[in-house]
């Protein structure tokens, strides 16, 4: 428990003229003028009294449900006045502001009025540990306040949002896996669509019947039934300044390994960052969500490092999914070296990084866009990554 005291000039003002009023009560012999004295005198220290009685005997009990949520849900957080003071209602008599020490999670808003004791709030994603309730408790008059933190720190995890990408297709531009160790080009998987031939497409994947009907090279693109067995890098870029962007770019990041986990297919999360994550394959869902709870961008650790970290691994994957919300002309030689090793490349761009996706495209990644949080499941379920058989 904490306490504060603060004196108050207007109290310390009447204190002076009741002083002042006795002075000159002796002086010009009016005993009218003394006991106005006393009264300006005694007033202050009776409030200043009353006010320390309420703060010593006032204790703070907050609860929060549920203490664990996904960013987007509501939250209710109550404070409690509990000990004598609140049994006797002596805190009524004063005014008391109750802080709920909930400024770190309210986000841009901030923290909205109460409803009595009641607060309800969408807090921000993170692992958070909020600070003790504070009460501030002052006089009408405002002769008197003092403040009192009550209780301990209470922890509350807001865990990414997540959403659903049923049906979503994560492989059908195998650019840069003909010929290579994975075997990308042997033909597994069902026919999910046909396209048109693109530079480097392996020719085993040619539709002859639809070329011929067409009048110009065709592609197969493939879907591969659950747990295509292929290892996947989702590697999240914290080297961007916190900010709406930002979390986007976590909840697409999010979204795609929530599908990848659950689908079974060994799925591993990098994320660079002022606080960074590294996750191997199979670590789980569940981890992974812990991870991205606690991310924060603002990091210094280049995109184009982190990428060639993950693509010269002696156990380089087969895809690498990178989620910025920056323009990133380093991922394009990443991406020429990624088709090198035989491991593709693919991009899900949130915000300014928008920029670069004709740039990506052309270099051979494939890419999708996330105009806002509210579009990642609609953004992503439009995409076809790279690595044909993971779904």
């Amino acid at each position: 428990m904490t306490s504060g005291w603060g004196p108050s000039g207007r109290a310390v003002g009447l204190v002076a003229a009741g002083a002042a009023a006795l002075v000159a009560s002796r002086g010009f012999g009016t005993p009218a003028l003394a006991v106005l004295g006393v009264g300006m005198i005694a007033l202050p220290v009776l409030v200043t009294a009353l006010v320390a009685l309420a703060a010593a005997g006032l204790d703070l009990e907050r609860t929060i449900q549920p203490p664990r949520t996904r960013a987007g849900a509501a939250v209710t957080v109550r404070v409690a006045r509990r000990g004598p003071t609140a049994r006797l209602g002596l805190d009524r008599l004063l005014e008391v502001r109750i802080d709920p020490g909930l400024a770190d999670v309210a986000g841009p808003g901030g923290v909205p009025e109460p409803r009595g004791d009641t607060w309800t709030l969408h807090p921000v994603r993170g692992d958070h540990r909020l600070p003790p309730p504070v009460a501030a408790i002052g006089d009408p008059f405002g002769l008197a306040r003092r403040t009192r933190g009550a209780g301990d720190a209470d922890g509350l995890l807001v865990l990414p949002a997540a959403p659903a990408l049923e049906g979503v297709t994560l492989g059908a531009r195998s650019a840069g896996h003909a010929g290579s160790r994975r075997g990308s080009d042997s033909g597994f998987g069902e026919l999910d669509r046909v396209r048109d031939y693109q530079p480097g497409d392996p020719l085993s994947r040619v539709h002859w019947a639809q070329t011929a009907k067409r009048g110009r090279l065709q592609t197969k693109e493939l879907r591969a039934p659950s747990g295509s067995g292929r290892t996947v890098v989702v590697l999240l870029d914290g080297a961007v300044p916190p900010g709406p962007d930002f979390e986007t770019a976590v909840t697409a990041a999010a979204a795609l390994c929530r599908h990848l986990a659950g689908r079974g297919d060994p799925v591993a999360l990098a994320a660079t960052g002022r606080v960074p994550a590294r996750l191997a394959a199979r670590a789980g869902w569940p981890a992974m969500e812990l991870a991205l709870a606690r991310v924060a961008g603002g990091g210094d650790r280049p995109l184009g490092l982190a990428m060639r970290a993950e693509l010269t691994a002696p156990d380089a994957p087969d895809l690498v999914i990178v989620v910025t919300a920056a323009r990133q002309p380093a991922v394009l030689p990443a991406v020429g070296q990624g088709r090198a090793a035989g491991t593709g490349v693919a991009a899900v761009l949130v915000g300014p990084a928008a920029a670069s996706s004709a740039e990506l495209e052309a270099a051979g990644a494939d890419v999708a866009v996330v105009p806002g949080a509210d579009r990642v499941a609609a953004a992503l379920s439009r995409t076809r990554m790279a690595v044909a058989g993971v779904t």
